[in-house]
């Protein structure tokens, strides 16, 4: 076990320094070509836009970090209000489009517009199925589906976020929410990030007194998690 630990370790270092350094070096190497006028006019612009979206991507990175660290010190804080989980679930949604509609993936809804309300923090909340969608839309291929879909059950809210995309082996899936593990761990493999994701969504869903789960027939089959939520009750909305 203390050598499985320490082998996860060292693969996960490696890993974050590739994964940092790898949109320093655009950064620093297009703002060095800025500095000395030594690209086209009519190049800055995109210069710029490369610039911008690899600080946005290290910033997650970092906050992944933060998050994990918050998490695990026991240092996060929910500001938990009685919210329309409906909301939520939108609100995130706007934000992946942009990225599905690049990759023509489909989004297909199923929301039901009674599913009520749940007492969370709406900025934690938005995280989660963020992330989650987020993930679909990375590991599903162009042209592919990603559905999503809200319902009510006798006392809970359960969110499904399934995809069309690469799937899970069985051999990962045991350890798809364990920090610091991820599918591939090879440099040249077709998705970065620091594994960190789904098992800070997993902490976040479980600090909500929720619960999360994932299956998937295999690779290749796509994946589906799902997220279970506690419901508010009329008469606590009422109250709220």
């Amino acid at each position: 076990a203390a050598e499985s630990a320490n082998q996860l370790k060292d693969q996960f270092l490696a890993t974050l320094s590739h994964e940092l350094r790898t949109p320093l070096n655009a950064i620093l190497g297009y703002a060095c070509m800025l500095r000395t006028d030594s690209i086209a006019a009519e190049k800055r612009q995109r210069a710029i836009e490369v610039i911008e979206r690899n600080a946005v991507a290290q910033n997650r990175l970092i906050e992944d970090l933060l998050d994990m660290s918050r998490i695990t010190t026991g240092k996060v804080r929910l500001d938990a209000t009685t919210i329309p989980v409906i909301s939520v679930v939108r609100e995130a949604l706007e934000g992946v489009k942009p990225a599905a509609d690049a990759k023509r993936i489909s989004l297909d809804l199923d929301f039901d517009p009674f599913a009520g309300s749940v007492m969370a923090d709406t900025t934690r909340l938005q995280q989660v199925f963020w992330n989650l969608v987020t993930n679909a839309v990375k590991f599903t291929p162009e042209g592919g589906r990603v559905a999503v879909s809200l319902r009510r059950t006798a006392t809970n809210v359960e969110i499904v976020v399934s995809d069309s995309g690469q799937g899970i082996s069985p051999i990962f899936l045991p350890f798809v929410f364990e920090p610091f593990r991820q599918g591939e761990s090879r440099f040249d493999r077709a998705h970065g990030g620091l594994g960190l994701g789904l098992a800070i969504t997993k902490q976040l869903v479980e600090l909500h007194g929720g619960t999360i789960r994932a299956s998937s027939p295999g690779v290749g089959m796509g994946a589906t998690f799902t997220v279970t939520l506690p419901c508010v009750s009329e008469g606590h909305a009422a109250v709220d």
